[in-house]
């Protein structure tokens, strides 16, 4: 009987192992005639930063929404390694499609899904892409709606792999006439995820403040550089390179003198920025309204000095190289800065017309008296 035992634990053991192995052997053929191949689907660590496209309040405009036409609309990308130059949107009996101009060669092929999904699809599903006259690479792909984020997956020509991606086409920049529902206040929509951006930073820098109170290893702050003026606002003369170019910095800003050491009260030509990063540490608008405005150390003068500014223009937070130059010969009231004389303006502007009601009002009644 014991022999028996040891035969049937044999046999049992044998087919144990040979089942295993033909579902291994079964699952693994499964994969590979499905044609899934996740080494072709770039990890984590391959892949850049992605971006937000759209703003938290939108909402999808469909084909059903969009008077039938050609039109040329405005696209968001979740990275910058997915440039699109140009996009054309077709509309005909509710159905959207839109013509990509690309601004390089280094995909291959989209597919209207995750990376992982296109690994797992059928070629006969991807999106090959076609040369205009100018030899640029065009892919013409579905637009399920407008305003609502769409997954793309690109196969990068250089690393052999899925790259996942989203775009978003803005039902904003389509004409007026063209769009047959209402849309949302942008930029309400954009002000609120700003505030809303803005509110967890702060809210983070004060529990990472309370941390390091606790553990006793606050971060040195950044210091600013002496200035031998006595306490007080001023306003300095400021250069400002970087970026696109397009945007600039009020000049003069507002120079603060605390304890001898000098800041800088700095007024952009946008309300999109809604952080600053000066020598490692991030500084936050000291007004959620109007431009962005930042209180920074100004940490050397007639020199270029290094920061970053977080733009969230198009909805897309990135953070922007710039360089400043604060003139310490510059130095003047700061009466002369623009919002002085702008506030100065109004004043003026608020008196005339003051004193334009007052000699209207008089006239009126003389020539009520005579009559």
């Amino acid at each position: 009987m014991k022999r028996f035992f040891v035969c049937f634990l044999t046999v049992l053991a044998v087919a144990s192992s040979f089942i295993g192995s033909s579902f291994t052997s079964f699952a693994k053929e499964e994969e590979e005639g499905s044609g899934i191949s996740y080494d072709q689907v770039a990890s984590e660590e391959e892949k850049a930063s992605a971006q937000q496209v759209g703003v938290e309040g939108m909402a999808p405009v469909y084909g059903s929404d969009v008077v039938d036409g050609t039109y040329e609309v405005e696209v968001e990308v979740s990275s910058s390694m997915f440039p699109v130059d140009k996009a054309v949107l077709t509309v005909r009996e509710g159905e959207m499609t839109a013509v990509l101009t690309m601004g390089g060669t280094g995909y291959l092929k989209l597919f209207m899904g995750t990376g992982k999904e296109a690994a797992a699809s059928s070629p006969d599903s991807y999106l090959d892409f076609e040369e205009d006259a100018d030899g640029k690479h065009t892919y013409t792909v579905p637009v399920e709606a407008l305003d609502e984020p769409i997954d793309c997956a690109a196969f990068s020509k250089n690393k052999e792999k899925w790259y996942d991606r989203q775009i978003l086409f803005r039902a904003e920049s389509l004409p007026e006439e063209a769009v047959l529902v209402e849309l949302p206040d942008y930029e309400a929509l954009e002000q609120a995820a700003k505030e809303k951006r803005i509110a967890a930073m702060r809210a983070e820098s004060q529990e990472e403040s309370q941390d390091e109170g606790e553990t006793d290893q606050q971060e040195e702050p950044v210091q600013p550089s002496l200035i031998e003026m006595e306490d007080g606002e001023y306003a300095i003369e400021v250069e400002l390179t970087g970026g696109t170019g397009r945007t600039t910095v009020n000049s003069p800003a507002g120079l603060i003198v605390k304890d001898g050491y000098a800041y800088a009260r700095l007024e952009w030509s946008s309300s999109s920025y809604d952080y600053m990063v000066v020598g490692g540490q991030k500084y936050l608008p000291v007004s959620e309204e109007g431009y962005s405005t930042f209180e920074i150390p100004i940490t050397v003068f007639n020199e270029p000095m290094e920061v970053l500014a977080d733009t969230t223009a198009m909805s897309t937070p990135h953070e922007i190289e710039y360089t400043l130059i604060f003139h310490s010969d510059g130095v003047m009231s700061k009466h002369a800065t623009p919002q002085a004389a702008a506030q100065r303006m109004v004043y003026m502007v608020l008196i005339i017309m003051a004193v334009c009601a007052i000699v209207s009002f008089i006239s009126k009644k003389r020539r009520n008296s005579v009559k």
